[in-house]
């Protein structure tokens, strides 16, 4: 198993926490996807850096507050990092609680997230990155 997905995966989050613009947009590139599963607070499909800000603005905008644990990163194929995210949180209008495990899927290509999907659930994420894998 290779740790260079996995790596450009902690490169990835660690730019996005520390507000480091030039990173996301060098790794994000305008045609990458960023996907939201139905079920996900912001779902939809969102392309390139701006997408990409613009999806985490909603998501970030629907929590009070949000704690992140990533679990251990499981690679697909060649490309795809597939995390497990427990996400515990507090909805900043409605005061729900949400205590879940999301399934974070990326796919890398020349160090770039070519794509970037949240799914309810690892399992999902895990699927998708297989089915992805085998189409090439």
């Amino acid at each position: 198993m290779s740790s260079g997905n996995t790596e450009l995966v902690q490169k990835i989050l660690g730019a996005y926490l520390t507000g480091d613009e030039e990173t996301l947009r060098a790794m994000i590139p305008p045609h990458g996807e960023i996907y939201g599963a139905p079920g996900i607070i912001n779902a939809g499909t969102y392309h390139g850096y701006e997408g990409f800000m613009h999806w985490v603005r909603q998501w970030d905008d629907a929590w009070d507050e949000i704690n992140y644990e990533l679990g251990e990163m499981i690679e697909v194929g060649d490309s795809f990092v597939v995390v497990p995210a427990h996400v515990v949180g507090r909805g900043a209008v409605s005061g729900l609680k949400i205590d879940s495990v999301f399934g974070w899927m990326y796919e890398f290509r020349d160090g770039q997230a070519v794509r970037f999907h949240t799914y309810a659930t690892t399992d999902d994420a895990l699927q998708a990155a297989r089915s992805l894998a085998e189409a090439g």
